[in-house]
């Protein structure tokens, strides 16, 4: 590898870039590949498999060919919404895996730094909240209250960004009444079938 395409990953890696690092291990040449961007030179034929590597966040070597790819995204984060009980386990297990987390709650009594240490935890209200908090392709959410005010709204930001994951927590009964809520909220079915999870 060339002491300038290092460089250029050290950079890109130190400034949370994401980007993949492309290489051909017959004979070692490699080439940088951001997302948006068409692969140059012998890279160029894959440019659809490398596509795929890249938005399905994995690693490998490129079906019938000496093209590895690797790719490096940004941390994932975790925003749980409600410091509850169950909240306490779920961050021990986050963190274990290196995940950002934040906690919004507008309920200073369960949202403190005392019960959650060394995590972001956000004081207000989703809609206001969402506002301190960038979300990617890299972020999941994870609802926990059980009320309606603060995970509906919660969830309906979700629904509109691009997160990978979108959790709530409920029985069949809560939620097909959480459904029912989005539903009427402007949410269509399509996307709540595609896009939310439902923890029991």
């Amino acid at each position: 590898m060339k002491i300038k395409t290092l460089e250029e990953i050290l950079k890109k890696k130190s400034s949370k870039t994401e980007f993949a690092i492309l290489t051909n291990l017959e004979n070692g040449d490699s080439e940088i590949y951001l997302p948006g961007t068409s692969p140059k030179g012998e890279f160029s034929k894959y440019a659809d498999e490398i596509e795929k590597f890249f938005k399905s966040k994995k690693n490998g070597v490129i079906e019938n060919s000496e093209i590895f790819v690797e790719t490096y995204i940004k941390p994932i984060k975790v925003i749980i919404v409600g410091a509850v009980h169950i909240s306490q386990y779920l961050v021990d297990f986050a963190k274990s895996l290196n995940f950002e987390i934040s906690i919004i709650d507008p309920r200073g009594y369960f949202a403190s730094e005392q019960r959650f240490p060394e995590i972001k935890v956000i004081n207000k209200w989703p809609k206001e909240a969402f506002e301190e908090i960038e979300t990617s392709s890299s972020t999941a959410l994870i609802a926990l209250t059980h009320d309606p005010k603060i995970d509906d709204p919660a969830l309906q930001i979700a629904l509109a960004s691009p997160l990978f994951s979108i959790c709530c927590l409920g029985s069949k009964k809560t939620h097909a009444a959480r459904k029912n809520r989005l539903l009427n909220s402007g949410i269509t079915e399509q996307v709540l079938t595609e896009s939310m999870d439902r923890l029991e």
